[in-house]
């Protein structure tokens, strides 16, 4: 009996952990949902952080080694040295488009109309590999 439960359970489970892994749009969605609040709680993500890596192709990884990626300056992942709060409520992914096991997606962050003073919207076009069964980020905005 508790085996049964445990099996519906599992099954019930694992179709969202799967859509997550086989979706662009869900895995970008939760990492800058994650990552835009870390930045509002002046965590500041390090790219060498367990959940960074874990949501960057192994290309990346290695750029962010060489000279070029450490001297970087300004933050990677919003291609930006600063950031608008309305960012972290105001996230849309675009439906990627998918090539094999790659994909291009573009995030706008913050809300569709431009306000005066404000850094909304804005615009990174991302592309993702497929790496072990999941969507990596590999390029944002052509780095």
């Amino acid at each position: 009996m508790i085996a049964a439960v445990m099996a519906v359970g599992f099954i019930a489970i694992a179709p969202a952990v799967t859509n997550a892994q086989s979706s662009p749009e869900a895995t970008l969605t939760a990492f800058y949902k994650w990552y835009l609040r870390e930045l509002r709680l002046e965590h500041y993500p390090k790219r060498t952080s367990p959940k960074v890596d874990a949501m960057i192709s192994a290309r990346l990884r290695k750029w962010f080694r060489t000279g070029e990626g450490r001297e970087w300056d300004a933050d990677y992942f919003i291609d930006a040295q600063d950031w608008d709060p309305k960012w972290e409520t105001h996230i849309d992914v675009t439906k990627a488009a998918i090539s094999g096991n790659n994909a291009d997606v573009r995030v706008i962050l913050g809300p569709r109309v431009k306000a005066v003073n404000s850094m909304s919207p804005h615009t990174l076009r991302i592309k993702m590999v497929k790496e072990k069964g999941g969507w990596k980020i590999d390029h944002i905005n052509g780095y």
